[in-house]
């Protein structure tokens, strides 16, 4: 059992709709309750009367503390996944109310089983909002307090954080979470990992038909390595290090030199360049915590890098490609775009010529494809000219994502060459792209690009089959079979719950469609389709609702 406690200056609600068929009869009417304990209580599956007597046990104790004299317990199943039956629920809460009025404990209870609205005014001491959680052990009933904290969130308006942030989207939709225990790091849930993938089975089908090699490299590597790259004296306050068997390693800040040592491996020659090596790699950062941000700032996360070694003259033809690509993926999001040139600093690396043919391939490239683009003198690497694209998501928030580099600097540090076709060494260029760029970012931009209604391709549930009664439930089951067995992913839901909560529950997770199955539906062998956004199309054939499914998502299988 989950309670959260307020000692409230008052509380008022008024039951609106029935969302369960247990739901109690009761009047439609403002309640309202003032210097009162308020329970808010999860029943959770395994729960007992002995564990609601605790409970209440507990809430005397408190009484006495504040010198309070009336309580209520409201049901309040959101605090937990794992809830005991409606019936079960009911039943102990019931309990609990009987046991708090023989101790002598005015008492008051929340109806069963209703969506309320709901306003509180809780008071400013210290011990007005508690939350406990009690269970079960050896028989005994145990009050336990939570062991692992989670990451809080920061201060923000408060009508943005509920409608917007994905970390609030992506708790309510279950994708993943962030304790503390790993500070900075994705606990992927099932869902989340689900968009992960098909985002990289996107991005893996694109880079093969575009001619890209797929590598990985290690997450560990030894410091000689990042001396030559020259992240250990540039880079090192932000990287984690380990030691063993008298060396020193660091876990990876980047994925570069791993791609580099590939290259090097052996010797190349210009017939196989350009050479496109393309790498999905984890890597850490020490961020300091203060500026982690849910996706958007980690510690570890996943880079969609490639690197692409070329000759100066396959140079305006690949920055091509790399623009041609980028400009598809993010239409296939809805992003719109504008992009920023980055030209020579004052204290650069490589000769002017090469710095010359780097911004013109760059500029060319533009050009070609007929982009607006912004230059920013000056502000390129010290290593390379680079141009950033800037996508603009549906709350009209830029974010800087895709990077395309010209790099003079890693060729040089790691005497890399290729033989011409005058059969001497020559140097390659080496072409450092991203499209996604941290993967967990992207996601953390397309969770509130959508807030949360992912397009059918990307969302881990794409329909919800609903069952009006158990009288169709195996008709029910045979649809939630036929689109299972098409390769759509499918959840039933066939609890004895009204029709109006099922579909206001699919909602409230967005899944793209709802089929509803009742008797009119079984007799004519047919469904009717739902949308998340509200609009019901009856007499469907589910032949013709697959078709329909697969038209959506066939660039995508």
């Amino acid at each position: 059992m989950r309670i959260l406690q307020s000692h409230a200056d008052f509380i008022e609600f008024e039951p609106t709709q029935k969302e369960i068929a247990l739901a109690e009869e009761v009047e439609k009417k403002k309640y309202r309750y003032e210097d009162i304990v308020v329970l808010f209580v999860s029943v959770e599956e395994g729960d007992n009367d002995s564990i609601g007597k605790k409970a209440i046990d507990d809430v005397k104790e408190f009484l006495g503390k504040v010198k309070g004299k009336r309580i209520i317990i409201y049901p309040f199943a959101h605090l937990s996944r794992d809830l005991a039956k409606p019936s079960d629920a009911l039943k102990i809460v019931k309990e609990m109310e009987s046991y708090a009025k023989k101790l002598k404990i005015e008492t008051h209870r929340a109806p069963f089983g209703w969506t309320k609205s709901l306003l509180i005014k809780t008071k400013g001491h210290p011990l007005a909002e508690t939350a406990k959680i009690y269970t079960l052990e050896n028989g005994k009933t145990e009050t336990k307090k939570p062991v692992l904290r989670k990451t809080k969130l920061p201060k923000m308006k408060e009508e943005i954080l509920s409608e917007n942030d994905h970390r609030v989207i992506g708790k309510q939709l279950d994708l993943y979470s962030f304790h503390e225990v790993g500070p900075g790091m994705v606990f992927w849930h099932n869902k989340g990992w689900l968009i992960r993938n098909l985002l990289i089975d996107f991005w893996r089908k694109e880079h093969q038909k575009r001619g890209y090699q797929e590598i990985n490299t290690p997450v560990i590597l030894d410091r000689n390595l990042w001396e030559i790259s020259g992240h250990w004296d540039h880079f090192k306050e932000n990287m984690f290090f380990t030691h063993v068997e008298d060396r020193d390693f660091a876990l990876k800040p980047m994925n570069c030199p791993g791609a580099i040592l590939v290259f090097k491996n052996t010797s190349r020659s210009y017939k196989e360049l350009p050479l496109r090596l393309a790498e999905l790699g984890m890597v850490h950062r020490n961020e300091l915590s203060g500026v982690l941000s849910g996706l958007f700032r980690v510690r570890a996360l996943t880079q969609d890098d490639a690197h692409i070694f070329a000759t100066q003259d396959q140079l305006v033809d690949e920055i091509d490609n790399v623009v041609d690509m980028i400009d598809y993926f993010y239409k296939t999001f809805g992003f719109e775009y504008h992009v920023e040139l980055s030209t020579k600093p004052k204290k650069a690396m490589g000769s002017k010529e090469n710095w010359n043919n780097a911004e013109d391939a760059l500029k060319k490239a533009l050009e070609k494809k007929k982009l607006k683009f912004k230059v920013n003198p000056g502000e390129g690497a010290f290593y390379g000219p680079k141009i950033d694209f800037h996508i603009k998501d549906s709350l009209e928030r830029t974010w800087q994502c895709a990077t395309v580099q010209v790099d003079f600097m890693m060729p040089e540090r790691f005497d890399l060459n290729y033989v011409g076709e005058d059969g001497k060494n020559h140097r390659p260029v080496i072409v450092h792209r991203v499209i996604y760029g941290s993967l967990e970012r992207f996601i953390g931009i397309l969770v509130e690009h959508y807030q949360g209604k992912f397009p059918t391709w990307l969302a881990p549930i794409q329909v919800s089959v609903l069952s009006i009664s158990n009288e169709n439930l195996e008709y029910a089951k045979s649809v939630e079979k036929e689109l299972s067995d098409n390769g759509f992913r499918v959840v039933g839901d066939y609890e004895s719950n009204t029709i109006e909560y099922k579909i206001r529950n699919s909602q409230l997770q967005k899944y793209p469609y709802m089929i509803i199955v009742g008797k009119r539906e079984e007799a004519n062998k047919t469904v009717a389709v739902r949308t998340r956004d509200g609009k019901v199309k009856y007499g469907v054939k589910l032949e013709d609702f697959v078709k329909q499914l697969n038209g959506e998502i066939k660039d995508f299988k």
